[in-house]
C-alpha cells in the first residue's frame, strides 16, 4: 500500500486549525516552528480562534485561584509585615472541569502584593496592590504564556486627613474589551475629596494613557474597587451625593470613554428605611449579562440576584435567585459569617466563596438553590501550623488571545 501526502494551502490549515480546543493547539506547537508561530505569537489567529470557539459556544471557561499566604511573625514593622502577619509569595493556580488543579508561575522578577484584578477574552490584568493603589500593571495569558508589562499611570497616591486619622483614597477600575476598534481598555476612578474624580484610560491598541474629568462629584460614595464589564462598559453601584436618594449603577462606556447611568430595579427596598440598609453590588455574568446582588445589612445571610436581560431597559430587570444561608445548613453550619459570589455562569450557576471553599449552587425545577459541587483550597504550607491564607476566585476563559505591542 503506498502512502500519500497532501500538502494543504496554509489558508486551509489555518482554517482547520482554528476549529480545535486550546489544548490541542498547544500541544501541535511542537510539529512546526511554524505551527508554534501561528498558534502562540499571531494576534490575529488568536482574535479568529476566539471569535470562532464563541459563535460555536465552545469555549472553555476555568477557574484562577490566586491564594495570598501570611505567616505570624513577632518582628519589626515592615512594609512586608502587616497586622503581625509576613506575607508570602502568592500561589496561582487554574482549577480544572473535575476539580484537579494545575499550578501557574507568573512572568515577572516580583510577584509579591501581586493581585488578580480583572480577566478578559481569556487576558487577565495583574497588579501590585500599595495601600489601595495599583501599580505594575501586567496582561497574562495562563493558557499560553503570554505576557505584557503595561506603562504605569501618571496618577498620585492622594490622602487627606480626618480628625486624628488619615484616609487614603482608593481606586475604582475595571478591564474590557472594544470589539469595533479590536482594542483592550483599562480604566481607573481616582476620587478626589469636594472635586470630580479623574478617569485615567489606557488603551492597549494605542499603548497610551489619557485623563478625561467624570461629570459628578466623587466624595463620598465612590468605594475602591473593581468594576463589572458588562456590553463594552464598565459598571458600579454608588450612591449618590444625597444619602437619600436611590443608589445607581454608572457605566463606563469603554469605546465612547464616557459615563452613562443605568437604573436599578425599583423593588429593592419597601421604603426609605429599608433603602438606606440595602447593599448593592454588580455582579460577574460570564454570559455577559448585567447582575447585581442586593443583601440588608440587618441580615447579611440573605441576598437576591437580578439579571437585566436586555441591556439598557429598566423593565427587563428578572430576579434570577433569592439566596438565604438558612435553606443551606450543610453549608451554613453558622447563619452568620463573611460570604461573597464569585461570579454567575452562562447556564446561571452561581460560584460563593467562604472561608477556604468554592460552592457551586443552582436551581433544578425551579425550588431553592442546592449545593451541586464543592472545592476545599489546599492549604499554602501545611506543615507550618502559623501560617493561614486567603483566596480570591474569578473565571476566565481560555483562549489564544494575545496584544501586540
Amino acid at each position: 500500500m503506498s502512502s500519500c501526502v497532501v500538502d494543504l494551502p496554509e489558508d486551509i490549515i489555518v482554517k482547520i486549525l482554528c476549529r480545535l480546543p486550546v489544548k490541542s493547539l498547544i500541544r501541535f506547537t511542537c510539529v512546526s516552528k511554524r505551527w508554534r508561530s501561528v498558534i502562540i505569537s499571531d494576534p490575529q489567529f488568536g482574535k479568529s480562534h476566539y471569535q470562532l470557539a464563541s459563535q460555536l459556544r465552545t469555549l472553555r471557561r476555568k477557574v484562577l485561584l490566586a491564594t495570598y499566604p501570611k505567616l505570624r511573625d513577632p518582628g519589626p514593622i515592615s512594609p512586608a509585615r502587616s497586622g503581625g502577619f509576613s506575607k508570602l509569595p502568592p500561589r496561582f493556580q487554574s482549577l480544572e472541569d473535575n476539580f484537579s488543579v494545575k499550578d501557574f508561575t507568573i512572568p515577572c522578577e516580583k510577584n509579591e502584593d501581586i493581585i488578580v484584578m480583572g480577566s478578559c477574552n481569556g487576558l487577565v490584568l495583574l497588579g501590585q496592590s500599595n495601600g489601595g493603589y495599583l501599580k505594575n500593571l501586567s496582561i497574562w495569558n495562563l493558557s499560553t504564556g503570554f505576557f505584557r508589562n503595561l506603562p504605569s499611570p501618571s496618577f498620585p497616591e492622594r490622602s487627606i486627613q480626618l480628625a486624628s486619622n488619615e484616609y487614603r483614597f482608593s481606586v475604582n477600575y475595571g478591564f474590557g474589551h472594544v470589539s469595533a476598534s479590536d482594542d483592550y481598555k483599562l480604566v481607573f476612578i481616582i476620587p478626589a475629596l469636594g472635586d470630580l474624580p479623574e478617569v485615567h484610560v489606557f488603551s492597549m491598541r494605542a499603548n497610551i494613557w489619557k485623563v478625561i474629568t467624570a461629570p459628578y462629584s466623587s466624595w463620598p460614595r465612590w468605594r475602591g474597587g473593581q468594576g463589572t464589564l458588562s456590553n463594552e462598559a464598565i459598571h458600579w453601584v454608588i450612591r449618590r451625593k444625597n444619602e437619600t436618594s436611590d443608589p445607581v449603577i454608572y457605566a463606563f462606556d469603554l469605546a465612547e470613554e464616557g459615563f452613562r447611568q443605568v437604573p436599578l430595579p425599583p423593588v429593592l427596598w419597601q421604603n426609605e428605611d429599608d433603602k438606606t440598609s440595602t447593599e448593592i453590588t454588580t455582579l460577574v455574568h460570564l454570559g455577559g449579562s448585567l447582575c447585581i446582588l442586593s443583601r440588608k445589612h440587618y441580615y447579611p445571610g440573605k441576598g437576591e440576584v437580578w439579571v437585566m436581560t436586555e441591556y439598557g431597559v429598566p423593565e427587563s430587570w428578572v430576579k434570577l435567585f433569592q439566596f438565604d444561608v438558612r435553606d443551606l445548613p450543610d453549608v451554613f453550619s453558622r447563619l452568620y459569617g463573611p460570604w461573597d459570589m464569585c461570579f454567575i455562569t452562562e447556564s446561571d450557576i452561581i460560584m460563593l466563596r467562604r472561608n477556604n471553599e468554592l460552592f457551586w449552587f443552582e436551581r433544578r425545577n425551579e425550588e431553592k438553590l442546592i449545593c451541586s459541587g464543592r472545592y476545599t483550597i489546599e492549604e499554602v504550607e501545611p506543615e507550618v501550623p502559623e501560617c493561614s491564607f486567603y483566596f480570591h476566585a474569578i473565571g476566565y476563559d481560555e483562549t489564544l488571545v494575545s496584544v501586540a505591542e
